[in-house]
């Protein structure tokens, strides 16, 4: 039975590092030293036909060589050995391969019939090709670690999340993931595809829908020639429930120059793909903050019913800040229509806060913490409210405090909760974020992963 990209890629039974270096410290030792260090399962093969051995492994001379079937190369040689070392895969009936290398379609015409050769090979054999020009892949569950990512370079516990990241860039994929790292998030999959000379990142996350493992579906993509193939993934995507977030460049014609000279890929018609992804409840974002911020929104499941979104703010400055910036995004930030819990809140609130929605404390709250417990209480409760934004700043002062009634609102709660803690030293922020409460630097950053939680909902019913 034929396997999928996904499981060659992250589930393999067997992996060679073909041209294998005795030092784990240069791009062609850092994947055996990974996968050494971290533990994968399956069996591990070095090719290096100068070499006997190789950080403590015996080395091959050729593929032939080996003991068993390969389920997964890594290709580590200098470009100009790429297309007889993909050959030799192909001949020895090799699942999958993955092509370190830059140097091909993307210089142009010096390295494009070389490209096209790679494709060929994929092509007529079946053997599925990542690359060239990519960093690689790496799967969790099986420490499947087929990278020369430098975000491994320090041993230590890493988050893993239900998320699967794929991308054409491997600077903005492993730059999103780090940036996921630091609001606690992981990642179970992730793959970069550099000039996809056969495999694309389309076709990897539309591998990874149906994995019970992968909640949130993450892609960059430079170029999208097949804007079916999207459309299926879109989808698919919907109809499993699993938001997919992807991250584009190329709209401009600065952009499509950029793109070309990364990955000789074409940008293609932007209006098109926008048009795809509105289809299908897809969401796009601008920038790689935007995607792992979306992603915290996301990840814990929790759906708005409706675009009603209740703002709980100690500043009223702010609140008129995420009350723009929300209305601009067709977010509704109505005053409630239910009397009896306005009246309910007014109880709660000093007489010179505001019922008004967004819903002002005031800084009254600073000496009676409580006030803030009270008023998410009704807030939580209001029928009128489809999801809860929380805007706070500074206060390190009594933020343990704080932090316990935010952690105790959102559990409390199934519907969306975002915090919005500004300033002060940061203490609070990773606080919530490790008590698993969505919290943002700045409240037009909340404001925008709500209404992406709201656009992916209501496209989701």
């Amino acid at each position: 039975m034929t396997r999928s990209v996904a499981d060659l890629l992250f589930r393999p039974r067997s992996i060679v590092v073909y041209g294998a270096s005795s030092d784990p410290d240069k791009l062609s030792g850092r994947p055996l030293d990974y996968l050494k260090r971290f533990g994968f399962g399956g069996q591990i093969y070095a090719i290096n036909p100068q070499r006997t051995e190789v950080q403590g492994m015996r080395a091959y001379a050729d593929l032939a060589d080996l003991p068993g079937p390969v389920d997964l190369a890594i290709v580590v040689v200098p470009a100009p050995a790429v297309v007889d070392a993909i050959r030799e895969c192909s001949k020895t009936g090799v699942g999958a391969a993955i092509i370190f290398a830059s140097g091909f379609a993307e210089i142009g015409e010096k390295g494009a019939p070389q490209q096209a050769e790679i494709s060929a090979i994929a092509r007529s054999s079946g053997m599925r090709i990542v690359g060239p020009n990519c960093l690689g892949s790496f799967g969790v569950t099986d420490r499947a670690f087929a990278t020369f990512s430098t975000a491994f370079d320090e041993n230590g516990d890493r988050p893993v999340s239900p998320i699967a990241l794929v991308s054409q860039s491997g600077a903005v994929g492993t730059f999103t993931y780090s940036t996921m790292n630091a609001l606690g998030l992981g990642v179970t999959y992730l793959a970069n595809t550099g000039n996809e000379s056969d495999v694309t990142v389309t076709e990897v996350l539309s591998s990874l829908v149906e994995a019970p493992d992968v909640q949130v579906l993450m892609g960059h993509i430079e170029g999208c020639p097949d804007l079916d193939a999207l459309a299926a993934l879109a989808s698919a995507a919907r109809h499993s429930g699993k938001p997919l977030i992807l991250l584009k460049s190329g709209r401009t014609p600065a952009g499509a120059r950029a793109v070309a000279a990364h990955t000789a890929s074409v940008a293609g018609d932007d209006a098109a793909f926008d048009a795809v992804l509105a289809a299908h409840g897809a969401l796009r974002v601008p920038s790689m903050e935007a995607m792992a911020d979306s992603a915290l929104a996301l990840v814990e499941g929790r759906r708005a019913a409706g675009r009603r979104l209740t703002i709980v703010t100690l500043s009223g400055g702010g609140g008129a800040l995420a009350a723009d910036r929300a209305v601009e995004l067709g977010v509704e930030v109505d005053t409630w229509a239910n009397e009896q819990d306005r009246a309910a809140l007014a109880a709660e609130l000093p007489y010179f806060g505001s019922t008004a929605n967004p819903i002002d404390v005031t800084g009254a709250m600073i000496n009676d913490l409580s006030l803030l417990e009270r008023t998410l209480r009704v807030v939580s409760d209001n029928g009128d409210t489809d999801a809860v934004l929380v805007l706070l700043g500074n206060a390190d002062r009594g933020s343990e405090e704080i932090v316990a009634t935010l952690t105790k609102a959102h559990r409390a709660t199934s519907k969306p909760f975002l915090v919005a803690w500004t300033g002060g030293s940061g203490r609070a922020r990773a606080s919530l974020l490790q008590a698993g409460v969505p919290t943002y630097t700045d409240p037009h950053r909340a404001t925008e992963c709500m209404s992406r939680v709201m656009e992916f909902s209501l496209h989701s019913t």
